[in-house]
Formats: C-alpha cells, sequence, structure tokens
C-alpha cells in the first residue's frame, strides 16, 4: 500500500508552540546527576558473543569497524609517535609508566573490545582512564547508551549533557593537531561526538529552548568544522546534511533556509557523498530517510521507508551497527503511524515531545515499546514511576 497520504503542506509551522518553563529557558546546559553513572546499565538485547572480538581480530576488522569514523589503530607506533608531538594526548592515562607503549596498546584494545560488544558501561569507565584516545570509545559508549538503551528521557539528556562536557575540555588542545593528517581523526571524532550529543537534545527539545541555548549555531558550526577537519569520514558528511534536515523538522525549510541557512541541496549533497563512501552503513541510511521526511513530509515518504529497509537489512559486526540496525526497525514503525494517522506531522511531532516529556520515556530506546495512538492519546497510562 502506498504511504503518500494526504499531501504534505509547509505551512503546519503555525502558533502551536510546546509549553517550557522559565526555569528550562535560563538553565544554558542539563545539570547532570553523577547518580546516573553508579547504577547499573540496561543490557545490550543481543550476545555480546557475537561481537567479542580478539586483539587480533581486532586488528584485522580495524578498517571496516571504523569505515563511519576512520579513527586509526592506536597501535604502540603510533601513540609513541603523537604523544611526542601532542602531549595532551598522553595526559589522564592512569597507571602508566610513560613507557610501555605495548602495553597501553593492550588497554586500549581491551576497551574497544568492550564497545565493540556492547558492554558500554564497562567501556565507558575504562575508556576515561585512558587519555584523550580513551575518550572515544568511552564516550560513544555512552551516547550509544544514553541514545537506544536509557529508559529515561532525563538520563538520556543528562548522559548527552555529559558526553558534550566531556569532550569539550579538548577543543583548545586539538587546535594544534586539526591541520595535521595522523591526528585529524582523533580531532573530528572528539568533535562529532560533541556536536551529535548537542544534536539529540535539541532534536527533541522544545523551539523556544533550543533558540535559548543557541544550539542550532553550535550544532551548525560543529558539523562544518567537522567535515573540514576531516573530509573523508562519511559520518561527518551524514551528520552536516541531518543538521539542515533537523533544522527545517523544527522550523520549516523557509524559515531554516532563511534564518540558519539549512538548504536542501546541502543535505541532499552530503548524504551523497556519504552515501558513496560507506552505503552500508545503518544509521547513514535511516538517518537519510528521516531528513527525506523532514524535509518533504509525506512527498518522499515511500523512498524513506525504502532506506529504513535498507538500513533494517544490513548485517551488523559490532554494536553500534547492531543498535542503529534495531532503531531503523523502530523509526519504521513510528513513520507508520504518522502516515496513517496524522495530516499535520507538526502535531505528530508535538504529541510526540509531549508524550516523552510527560511519561520521561526514551523514545529512541530499542528496548522498549514503539510509539502508539495510545501513547500519544493516554500518556498519563505510561507515566515512569519517580527515581528511587
Amino acid at each position: 500500500m502506498s504511504l503518500q497520504l494526504h499531501a504534505a503542506r509547509d505551512d503546519d509551522y503555525d502558533d502551536e508552540m510546546d509549553e517550557v518553563t522559565a526555569e528550562e529557558l535560563q538553565m544554558q546546559e542539563i545539570p547532570v546527576d553523577e547518580r546516573i553513572f553508579q547504577e547499573k546499565w540496561n543490557e545490550v538485547p543481543y550476545k555480546k558473543s557475537y561481537f567479542t572480538y580478539t586483539d587480533a581480530q581486532i586488528r584485522e576488522k580495524w578498517d571496516y569497524l571504523m569505515r563511519g569514523l576512520k579513527v586509526p589503530y592506536p597501535s604502540a607506533d603510533y601513540m609513541r609517535a603523537q604523544f611526542k608531538k601532542y602531549p595532551f594526548m598522553s595526559e589522564d592515562i592512569q597507571n602508566w609508566d610513560g613507557k610501555d607503549y605495548e602495553e597501553l596498546e593492550r588497554r586500549y584494545l581491551a576497551v574497544y573490545r568492550m564497545f565493540f560488544s556492547g558492554d558500554f558501561q564497562q567501556a565507558r569507565e575504562e575508556g576515561l582512564k585512558l587519555g584523550a584516545i580513551g575518550k572515544i570509545p568511552s564516550l560513544f559508549s555512552q551516547l550509544m547508551y544514553a541514545i537506544y538503551l536509557a529508559d529515561r528521557q532525563s538520563t538520556k539528556y543528562m548522559m548527552l549533557q555529559d558526553v558534550a562536557n566531556q569532550a569539550e575540555e579538548y577543543f583548545d588542545e586539538m587546535k594544534a593537531a586539526e591541520g595535521d593528517a595522523e591526528v585529524a581523526p582523533i580531532v573530528a571524532t572528539v568533535k562529532l561526538g560533541y556536536a551529535y550529543a548537542i544534536a539529540r537534545i535539541a532534536e527533541e527539545s522544545p523551539v523556544p529552548v533550543v533558540v535559548a541555548r543557541r544550539y542550532i549555531g553550535k550544532i551548525k558550526n560543529s558539523a562544518e568544522e567537522v567535515v573540514e577537519v576531516m573530509p573523508e569520514q562519511p559520518l561527518a558528511h551524514a551528520f552536516r546534511a541531518g543538521v539542515d534536515a533537523g533544522i527545517m523538522r523544527r522550523v520549516g525549510k523557509f524559515t531554516g533556509r532563511m534564518t540558519y541557512g539549512a538548504r536542501t541541496t546541502t543535505v541532499e549533497d552530503s548524504f551523497a557523498e556519504a552515501l558513496e563512501m560507506a552505503g552500508d552503513i545503518p544509521i547513514v541510511n535511516y538517518e537519510y530517510a528521516n531528513a527525506l521526511i523532514y524535509m518533504n513530509r509525506k512527498r518522499d515518504l515511500n523512498e524513506a521507508i525504502s532506506y529504513l529497509e535498507k538500513a533494517m537489512k544490513i548485517r551488523p559486526e559490532f554494536s553500534m551497527d547492531a543498535l542503529d540496525v534495531m532503531y531503523s526497525y523502530k523509526r519504521l514503525q513510528e513513520v507508520r503511524l504518522y502516515a496513517l494517522n496524522f495530516r499535520s506531522f507538526r502535531k505528530f511531532e508535538k504529541l510526540r515531545r509531549k508524550f516523552s516529556k510527560q511519561t520521561d520515556r526514551n523514545l529512541t530506546s530499542i528496548i522498549s515499546d514503539p510509539l502508539s495512538m495510545d501513547m500519544l492519546n493516554n500518556p498519563e497510562k505510561y507515566v515512569l514511576p519517580e527515581r528511587g
């Protein structure tokens, strides 16, 4: 059945506004309750053994597993050379004598093994002990958990804010390394982690909050910086495209273009590059599906669905791809809910945000039920109990 129902209108950005409090508008950053890192995290919904690799297997598969981020393999020789050029990279490494790089390589591989398998809480904890390079598996483990496994929206937001806070600490020190081809992937990936975290908060926050916290400028500038630092990174191009599409999602094409410089050509061109570089990455496909809906509503719905279905069929070889594949299925259920029950994309989005705010449920969690009309119409039935 064709889901191209009810021609979409670009004028459904009327005076409907989400309710926000004065406190929300004054708050520039989300306060982080450290207890969220001490409690036991939810487990991934698959056997970790599927993606648990030996050191030798990680070396062999590295280029494929890092095809999206292009992060260099953390060999002893690589670290020995880069630490000499950029001392900040060796700072904050715990229990290391500053000489045994082979031991340090083994420690990095242990953390990446946890990240690849989906042992996110331990990967975060151990990665934080390994300085700037350890931040990558650590913070991306936290990103994956926050987006796909946290039960609560409030927990998700705090974890994302914490990722942004930690990444931002390195911005000044990384400046000198931006033009170094050997270190640029590290710089770009840390910056991408920052921007991605902020973007995931902004995409579900009320527009007045997005404006008050200057999210759009922060995200758009960061997206451009990442592509400039690392043009060979597929996820950088996909993120830049997703940023412009996300702006159109919230304020419409006209306001997005005139006020924020968001353009459909940027979305199409950047996604084309990302898909050409690494068309087998699930998140690139499902984010392109989202972009088509954000830009054109129901006009390109069948094409959007085809990209979600493509993402669902990709065989994952590590945690990040596995969770992206699972979320593609859940997102498809939401898209169908919108297509079959709503004329206005704006109204669907507003009800979706209202449900999440009222219930504190994380709608991108792949371990919870897909959104339904009963949830949207009766959010009071789905409110999570207060934190213990």
